[in-house]
């Protein structure tokens, strides 16, 4: 009888001993999971808190302007291909895209040919085509001159206040209002258009007509909550968290209620 008393009370003390120890386990890698994701979870919280209240706190209207970000979004700038200056206005041409004193002009061109400020009026010489703007740089319009030229443009000038241009060995010039050209021989030019780079002031406005006004802080904010930020790995990342996160809920229910069955 003792001795049954005894087997009995050891087989129960070692399966107690397991199951201690087991729990135990269970219970540290329920605390270690935990703590591994409060980063994640205090993380996921406030950028969704955030973006529940987008509206009210304009996150749609705010914008980033980091260069670094920025190029990791694709908005990285190209190098300015061409650009000319005259009497404090340049024109650059950058991706294909026209740009005078900074601003994004809204046409688009293959080369550039020079500037020509008169006044009031400032040209700017493409390929094929010229472009009048205002001395404040708002956009005229555009005169094609492909009809009348026997070759591209190859230098935009000045000869008092007619714009000259040349053109496969031969000069035009324009009325005093630069709204149409005529093949002259009886002009010399005081002024020929010249490329010249422009300064890191010049660079800078470029770079952030180039971008427009950059990222809104609401799609960071998206990316960041889905882990599209971190391209390909980010979502799989955000995946994997919202796996521990559902083990550490399941665990949670388990050890209460073994918990509930011990009380």
């Amino acid at each position: 009888m003792n001795t049954s008393q005894m087997t009995s009370n050891g087989n129960g003390n070692g399966n107690g001993n397991g199951n201690g120890r087991g729990r135990r386990w269970f219970r540290r890698g329920h605390r270690w999971v935990g703590l591994s994701l409060v980063v994640f979870v205090v993380y996921l919280s406030l950028s969704g808190i955030a973006l529940n209240h987008s509206g009210d706190l304009e996150l749609d209207r705010r914008y980033i302007g980091w260069s670094w970000l920025l190029d990791a979004y694709g908005l990285e700038v190209p190098e300015a291909s061409m650009s000319f200056s005259d009497a404090g206005h340049r024109a650059t041409l950058l991706g294909g895209r026209l740009f005078l004193d900074g601003r994004d002009v809204g046409q688009r061109e293959t080369t550039l040919t020079g500037i020509a400020a008169l006044g009031p009026v400032t040209l700017v010489g493409g390929e094929q085509d010229v472009y009048l703007f205002t001395s404040e740089g708002e956009f005229i319009e555009a005169i094609e001159l492909g009809s009348m030229l026997t070759g591209p443009v190859e230098q935009v000038g000045r000869a008092g206040d007619r714009v000259i241009l040349r053109s496969a060995g031969k000069l035009y010039q324009s009325d005093p209002d630069v709204a149409a050209f005529e093949v002259t021989d009886e002009v010399t030019a005081e002024y020929w258009s010249a490329g010249t780079p422009p300064d890191a002031e010049e660079t800078a406005a470029l770079e952030a007509a180039w971008r427009g006004q950059g990222l809104t802080v609401e799609r960071v904010l998206l990316d960041l909550h889905s882990g599209r930020i971190l391209s390909k790995t980010g979502p799989v990342l955000m995946d994997l968290v919202a796996v521990f996160l559902i083990v550490l809920s399941v665990s949670g229910l388990i050890m209460s209620n073994v918990r509930n069955r011990r009380k």
